[in-house]
């Protein structure tokens, strides 16, 4: 397989992989907390920026392990393709 088309697909994989692993987060921190992740907009004390700061730890956190992985195992699977 070409090399450039096994880095657009290994990309693809990654970005996806981000957007899944931002809107789990998303999901965890509902049903965690009974509310909607903080936004900017609404930090006015101590508490809100704590939040903020912790919600963009998690989905910072989270994205880059999902894409690392989803870059992982497409290469793996390349490999795998190549030797069989």
């Amino acid at each position: 397989m070409n090399a450039l088309l096994r880095r657009i697909i290994a990309a693809a994989a990654a970005a996806a992989a981000a957007v899944a692993a931002r809107k789990a987060v998303e999901l965890g921190w509902t049903l965690a907390r009974g509310e909607p992740p903080p936004t900017s907009e609404g930090v006015v004390g101590d508490a809100e920026l704590r939040d903020l700061l912790v919600w963009s730890a998690l989905v910072a956190g989270a994205v880059v392990l999902a894409r690392k992985v989803a870059t992982g195992r497409a290469e793996g699977l390349f490999a795998r393709s190549d030797e069989g």
